[in-house]
Formats: C-alpha cells, sequence, structure tokens
C-alpha cells in the first residue's frame, strides 16, 4: 500500500467548496504555499473523500469497494450523500479493480506492512467478529496483512457513540514500528488498552496522546490523530484550545523529519472528521 511519506497529491471533494468555503480556501492556499498538488474530486455528494475513494494498493492498483456505510441508510436524506465511487472513477480516467466487500475507506490505515482496521468491518458484512475465512478473504483483497482493533457501538442513537468505527480515529502511523495513539483511553480506558495491547503485540511502540491541561475539550480533541501527511509535509488540525501545543509536540516528536502546518478546523471537526477524512492523498506517476 501506497504510504503518505510516498504520496505526492491531494484531492478534495467538489462539496468541501460549496460547504465549506472558507476551509477550502484556507486548505488550499496551504498547499500552494508548500507547493503540493492537488485537484478537485467531481460529482461527489459529501465531503468525506477519504471514506469513498478507492484505496492506493500499489503504484496502478486501486481499489475500490462497496461503500454502503450502515450511519448512512437509516435515513433516506443521509443514505442521498453516498457517492457512487465508480461514476466518480471512471469521471477521473481511474483505472481499478473492483471488490463486492463493504469496506469504509476511513477504517484503512496503514502502519508498516499491516492495515489496521476496526472489527466492525465484520459486522457491516454480516459475519461473525474474527470470522478466519472473511479475514483471509480481505486480506487477500487489500494484498496487506490486517491487525483488528476492537470497536463496540452499544446505541447508535446514542449521540457521544462511535457509530463510524474508523481505524483513522483511532491510530496514525509515523514511520519504522511507531504509531501515535488518539486519547481514546479518557473516553474508553478498557478498549483503548485493548488497542494499544494489540499494536504492542505487533511490534508496534505505542505513543498515546494524552493531554495534561485543566480544562479538557472532549469535542474537539480526538481529531489531532486525524491529521495529513503528504510526502514530508503533516498538516494537523488546531482549536484554539490548550491542547493544541501538546498536540503538536505529540506530532513533533514522532515525526522529526516532517515539516508541520497547523490549520484551525472546528467546522469539519464538528462533524465528526478531520483533515485525513476529507482528503485523499494518493502517488502520481
Amino acid at each position: 500500500m501506497i504510504k503518505d511519506i510516498d504520496s505526492n497529491k491531494v484531492y478534495i471533494s467538489n462539496q468541501l467548496e460549496k460547504k465549506y468555503s472558507d476551509t477550502f480556501r484556507r486548505l488550499t492556499a496551504l498547499f500552494s504555499e508548500e507547493g503540493v498538488e492537488w485537484d478537485i474530486i467531481p460529482n461527489t455528494n459529501d465531503i468525506w473523500a477519504r471514506d469513498y475513494m478507492p484505496i492506493q494498493i500499489g503504484d496502478n492498483d486501486f481499489l475500490l469497494y462497496r461503500y454502503e456505510p450502515d450511519y448512512l441508510l437509516d435515513d433516506p436524506k443521509r443514505k442521498a450523500t453516498i457517492t457512487d465511487a465508480s461514476f466518480v472513477c471512471n469521471s477521473m480516467d481511474i483505472r481499478h479493480r473492483v471488490t463486492d466487500i463493504k469496506i469504509d475507506g476511513g477504517n484503512v490505515t496503514l502502519c508498516g506492512e499491516y492495515v489496521v482496521m476496526t472489527d466492525k468491518v465484520f459486522v457491516e458484512n454480516n459475519k461473525e467478529k474474527n470470522d478466519e475465512a472473511f479475514k483471509k478473504q480481505l486480506e487477500a483483497v487489500l494484498r496487506h496483512k490486517i491487525i483488528f482493533i476492537p470497536w463496540h457501538c452499544i446505541n447508535p442513537k446514542d449521540e457521544d457513540s462511535d457509530v463510524y468505527g474508523h481505524s483513522d480515529g483511532f491510530v496514525h502511523w509515523c514511520g519504522g514500528n511507531k504509531v501515535m495513539m488518539s486519547n481514546h483511553r479518557n473516553t474508553d480506558p478498557k478498549e483503548a488498552s485493548e488497542i494499544r495491547r494489540i499494536m504492542e503485540s505487533f511490534g508496534f511502540e505505542v505513543t498515546e496522546m494524552l493531554f495534561d491541561v485543566p480544562h479538557p475539550e472532549p469535542l474537539w480533541n480526538w481529531a489531532y490523530i486525524n491529521y495529513l501527511q503528504v510526502g514530508n509535509l503533516i498538516v494537523m488540525p488546531v482549536f484554539g484550545i490548550e491542547e493544541d501545543k501538546q498536540a503538536l509536540e505529540y506530532i513533533k516528536a514522532l515525526n522529526p523529519n516532517c515539516k508541520i502546518r497547523q490549520m484551525r478546523l472546528r467546522d469539519i471537526a464538528a462533524n465528526g472528521g478531520a483533515l485525513h477524512c476529507i482528503t485523499w492523498n494518493i502517488k502520481c506517476q
């Protein structure tokens, strides 16, 4: 799978400018300042490009999957926001292979030679968790070994529940055996401990992004993990809160060879995503 450090172009949904014009302007200006090539994804229905665009496995190997997230299917208005990624890819002349497996792109996180996914992928495909045959099928399609981390959502109607199950909201690979983990411990310490144990069992050195501030801001501070890296450039979200400074120090410490830019992102994070979610970075020839 193409690593972020090898990517050299970023795409963003055509809906971003329509719905978040200021964020679009600031983000594209930052790309231009840093010499990052960028373009627009046409014919999309929402801003979350990472979730529905194909996974770049190799230089000329793009995998398109069934994008039918359960959190969008139970409401006709939300269902209408599902982007037809096949139509998008054809309109962009992106040659791709197709799998019938249901995957959410935000739940595919490269960590070294592994892909990390929450075990929600079993639920989405009507499989028992840890179904061995399905695991082998998924690994064959992704052409990588997979590390499955736990996901629980007892009540999807609870506004604090994680209905998405995206691994890119939990972990971010920082090269070698270094993995940064979100501050999930603040909301679910048992699940956070299990995620850490699993990652360490595969040989990763895990740094949890925990904050020591008088007045924590849980509405925002989960989102630092969802930063964007293109080549040696990292763009991290900030929110004008006490945790901003500590988050920067975490990211700097684990990515010493990267240039880091910060970008205010309250409008996007308030809707459940951040910079990794609204971008699709790939390696172009």
